[in-house]
């Protein structure tokens, strides 16, 4: 009930809701759901941030610029056992944001690198393989965080879906980016055909719609169906001690000043 309080009385419509600890994400009109669809977010220790933003653009056949914590902590032991990496994942090395042109991975010695002296980038090129799968949805944020499709897709199977570094993939892309694109010329046909010819395209929004990721572990359906769910991130208990504490200060203050009136 805190969080719901959090909230602005009136949610735009249209809305996108996600519930990180539901693992769901729900398109809202009128205050009806009219999509719903299953999502993984962050491990618990790569949480999904909260917060309210926008969907501004849509991205077809992304490119993955790996963050340089995730190359040197993780992929670095990968290309070291194994020089064929790389090549196998479709990811091209680069050096720096200026500079374009690809770079030998044989000629980079990965055991001296660390995320504070890690000159060069890494980049997955767009097609079924990339992580970000074949849609993007561009989230403007501190965080760094973005709907987007997944090649994992047998992950959505699993009851609890705790698997990324934070950004949250989602089971339906191609739905929500017809959603979205519904009154312009991007037909559900228009999406699937560019998709196909693994072409970047960055389509913007002419009304962008806000995006809700919230954490909640307990609901009611209208039905009055009561859902629970596991505190993961261990925020429920972090969020009781912090509430229990700003009403004994009110307390303490009423008191107070009822001693001093």
């Amino acid at each position: 009930m805190e969080r719901w309080r959090w909230l602005s009385c009136e949610v735009e419509s249209p809305a996108v809701i996600v519930n990180t600890t539901g693992f769901t994400l729900e398109v809202i009109e009128a205050q009806k759901p009219v999509l719903t669809m299953k999502i993984i977010v962050g491990r618990p220790y790569t949480r999904t941030p909260l917060f309210h933003t926008n969907i501004t653009a849509i991205e077809l056949n992304p490119a993955w610029h790996i963050p340089t914590s995730i190359v040197t902590k993780e992929l670095s032991p990968l290309i070291r056992r194994d020089p064929q990496y790389l090549a196998k994942h479709h990811i091209s090395v680069v050096r720096g944001w200026s500079d374009a042109a690809s770079i030998n991975p044989t000629n980079i010695n990965w055991a001296r690198l660390s995320p504070r002296s890690f000159p060069y980038r890494l980049r997955q090129e767009p097609g079924p393989w990339n992580a970000l799968g074949r849609i993007k949805f561009h989230l403007p944020s501190p965080f760094s965080i973005y709907l987007h499709d997944t090649p994992a897709q047998s992950l959505f199977t699993r009851a609890v879906r705790v698997f990324s570094h934070g950004c949250i993939r989602i089971e339906k892309p191609l739905d929500l980016a017809s959603y979205l694109l519904r009154d312009t010329s991007w037909t559900r046909d228009a999406l699937q055909t560019a998709i196909e010819q693994y072409t970047r395209i960055t389509i913007r929004l002419t009304r962008s719609v806000p995006v809700y990721i919230g954490y909640w572990t307990a609901w009611v359906e209208e039905n009055g169906t009561v859902h629970f769910r596991p505190d993961l991130y261990g925020r429920d208990r972090r969020l009781s001690s912090t509430t229990r504490l700003d009403l004994q200060d009110n307390s303490d203050r009423q008191h107070q000043n009822r001693r001093c009136s």
